[in-house]
């Protein structure tokens, strides 16, 4: 036997519903930054709501995206200064990415590559 709700209590419920307070902050790129020496190139970008945010890693001798690790990470968006590396060393590619302004380093497996950052957040579309 099937139980239904009744109409007042659907009410009631679509109501609540409208009344509670929605999000209207965009999800895109935070932060990006890119390195490249030769045919080496690296990129980290930063993406989300708000600083700091998914952090995706991409190189060109790992196939697609890294997967999902925890960083450390310090980002002070108003001094235009970042710092990002993995936590802890997991078998995964090794990196530094140390930025001052629209300039940085990457240190990667023992290879540095000067690179370049894109401070401005891009909206997408939700």
């Amino acid at each position: 036997m099937e139980r239904r709700l009744p109409s007042t209590l659907k009410l009631l419920l679509s109501t609540l519903l409208c009344c509670l307070p929605c999000s209207i902050n965009a999800s895109g790129s935070l932060f990006y930054f890119e390195a490249s020496q030769g045919a080496f190139h690296f990129s980290l970008e930063m993406t989300g709501r708000e600083d700091v945010g998914y952090i995706q890693i991409s190189s060109s001798d790992f196939r697609g995206y890294m997967p999902h690790r925890k960083y450390y990470v310090e980002f002070n968006r108003a001094q235009k200064r970042a710092y990002v590396r993995p936590r802890k060393r997991d078998g995964l590619p090794w990196f530094e990415v140390d930025v001052v302004g629209n300039k940085g380093m990457l240190l990667y497996e023992g290879r540095r590559a000067e690179g370049t950052a894109n401070w401005t957040p891009e909206a997408w579309d939700n």
